[in-house]
């Protein structure tokens, strides 16, 4: 029997699960084994709307928020033949095949495909551990949520926040605080003066991939809505309640703090036998194949696949991963066979990034749109995916329940 192991349930090892399955999930002389320490698979591409939601009537645990985002791993794979294990990685032997759980268990592979994604890089700013609310998890993004709730709450009539990163991240956070902010102003009658969204950026520009034209609409959609973007402004220290930064000094009287300022590979990869790039992560071939061992297939963010046209890394965002995903799966299938293996075909020439309510600036190779257009085609988007990993009426459920929730702001 060909033992299929995959680490991790995002959004490149859900495609690997799903597509190999379809492929060989019949047969009994193939096993496919998905691990991961959470039992859903995170949506992240709305984590931003669970962070700043309003107006929702939740218990402590945010249950119900959670759910619009946490697609449970055995609906997903109901009736597939994939085992899911819960657990913890702790370890990767590639020599004697094997990984090891935070829980003791031994899982052996002949076939790896590492998807454990990402990990927040603090670059070793004094205090953003201690004092910034990170942004990666559900958790995280719940923290905000119910610190939010405790500002409005509270007795205080101010409302500032920080937004540290100026990525596509930073960016949306942002953007859908200042709706949030709104909302608080008119329902605890606050000044607008002692209102204000703060975006960070330590580079000249932000969303630094993207075009001109888009960003100066972007920026453009963010300052109307009240953020105050604040370019070339690396963060040297965090503190309780303030931000301080590299030329323009020490911002004071923060409410809430936000981290979105990085990301590198998954620290389960430093003792792996594998060699790490400066961000942590494994350089793949053009088959997706760790280069020091051709049955290990990396996909996501841990991984660093090099564009031939460009020289420059391949940006880490869902679609790409599912893309590599499928890939990888066809590949391990070719391997197995005895086939030739098949070039991954680089594609990231598409990109939403939502601004605040029913805006969205949507890019897809020579087409760009802007506004409500754009917020409908994320929409589809979404839809889309949410239908090639759940069965078609589950997946409007959910696209459906998100639609109420996170229009609330708007």
């Amino acid at each position: 029997m060909t033992n299929i192991l995959i680490l991790g349930a995002g959004f490149g090892g859900i495609s690997t699960a799903l597509s190999l399955e379809k492929k060989i999930g019949r047969r009994s002389d193939y096993k496919i084994t998905l691990v991961d320490r959470n039992s859903f698979h995170l949506f992240t591409p709305s984590l931003y709307e669970v962070a700043t939601v309003y107006g929702l009537i939740e218990d402590g645990f945010a249950q119900y928020l959670r759910t619009s985002v946490a697609v449970p791993i055995a609906e997903i794979l109901k009736n597939k033949k994939v085992d899911f294990i819960q657990a913890e990685i702790k370890e990767i032997n590639l020599k004697e095949k094997y990984v090891l759980t935070n829980g003791g268990n031994r899982f052996e592979f002949d076939y790896l495909v590492v998807a454990l994604g990402g990990e927040t890089e603090f670059y070793g700013i004094p205090g953003v551990k201690d004092y910034a609310f990170n942004f990666k998890t559900i958790d995280d993004a719940v923290a905000i949520y119910k610190k939010i709730l405790d500002i409005r709450t509270g007795k205080t009539k101010t409302l500032k926040i920080g937004v540290i990163g100026g990525g596509f991240t930073g960016v949306e956070v942002a953007a859908e605080l200042a709706c949030c902010a709104n909302k608080i102003i008119k329902d605890c009658r606050l000044d607008e003066k002692c209102v204000g969204i703060h975006l960070f950026q330590a580079n000249p520009m932000i969303l630094e991939p993207i075009g001109e034209k888009a960003r100066k609409k972007i920026m453009k959609r963010l300052e109307e809505e009240g953020v105050d973007i604040h370019l070339n402004s690396p963060v040297t220290e965090v503190k309780p309640n303030s931000i301080v930064t590299k030329d323009q000094g020490e911002f004071n009287n923060f409410d809430l703090i936000i981290w979105a300022g990085g990301v590198r590979g998954s620290r389960v990869l430093e003792n792996a036998g594998l060699e790490l790039t400066k961000k942590g992560t494994i350089e793949v071939n053009e088959f997706l194949q760790a280069r020091e061992n051709e049955k290990v297939f990396l996909v996501g963010d841990c991984a660093t696949c090099i564009d031939p046209k460009t020289q420059k890394p391949v940006p880490a965002m869902a679609y790409v991963a599912f893309d590599a995903g499928k890939t990888a799966a066809k590949n391990i299938i070719n391997h197995i066979k005895g086939r030739e293996l098949e070039p991954h075909r680089l594609f990231y020439d598409a990109w939403i990034a939502p601004v605040a309510g029913k805006w969205a600036y949507f890019h897809y190779k020579g087409f760009e749109t802007a506004g409500f257009l754009g917020y409908l085609l994320r929409q589809i988007v979404d839809l889309r995916h949410f239908m090639m990993i759940l069965p078609f009426f589950k997946a409007l459920k959910l696209f459906f329940k998100d639609l109420v929730i996170f229009t609330k702001n708007d």
